[in-house]
């Protein structure tokens, strides 16, 4: 007898599609590549019983930028009812709304006091994220840190990013003298 389909199993579920569509819209040059993501995307987003979590990534996937489907209302009102949707356990929703508000966008203007609000909601839910980027802009920190953690986190990203590079070969060197120590 099968069993029965779990929240938790739907959400693992869910991050896995939304992971792959995400991926395939990041590599995607033109709309007609995705228009099948975009509607499963719109078909999630506007199911009734769909977790708020899949209007957000509906909408970001509608403030790409660079591609050809770029929809910034779209994209900005569905990130809003997501987030207004959102429960304790979709904290991410209330942090991309705060971000987008912090950031700004060439449709947006920065707004501090919305961007505060939400991040904070997601900081009280315990979105590890929001707690950094609430303590960077808003936490009681000498002068000049948030410049200094600016700066630290990009060269962290640097050197993750060159590790990635040599990491298959390491890992094969590492594989040839293991097989090596083996047939001696």
């Amino acid at each position: 007898m099968p069993q029965p389909y779990t929240d938790k199993q739907f959400t693992k579920d869910f991050k896995e599609l939304t992971a792959i569509i995400t991926k395939r819209l990041q590599s995607a040059d033109s709309t007609d590549e995705v228009q099948e993501e975009l509607s499963m995307l719109e078909g999630l987003a506007t199911n009734k019983n769909a977790p708020a979590a899949a209007k957000t990534i509906y909408g970001l996937a509608y403030l790409m930028e660079d591609k050809p489907w770029y929809d910034f209302k779209k994209g900005f009102d569905a990130i809003k009812d997501g987030a207004n949707e959102a429960q304790e356990n979709e904290s991410f929703c209330w942090f991309i709304l705060g971000s987008l508000y912090l950031n700004g966008k060439p449709d947006l203007p920065k707004d501090i006091v919305s961007a505060k609000y939400w991040i904070k909601k997601a900081v009280d839910a315990g979105y590890k994220d929001a707690v950094l980027v609430y303590e960077m802009n808003w936490g009681d920190n000498p002068p000049g840190f948030k410049e200094w953690m600016e700066d630290k986190m990009e060269k962290d990203y640097g050197r993750i990013q060159k590790l990635k590079r040599w990491l298959p070969i390491v890992l094969a060197l590492a594989i040839l003298g293991l097989i090596f120590l083996l047939v001696r």
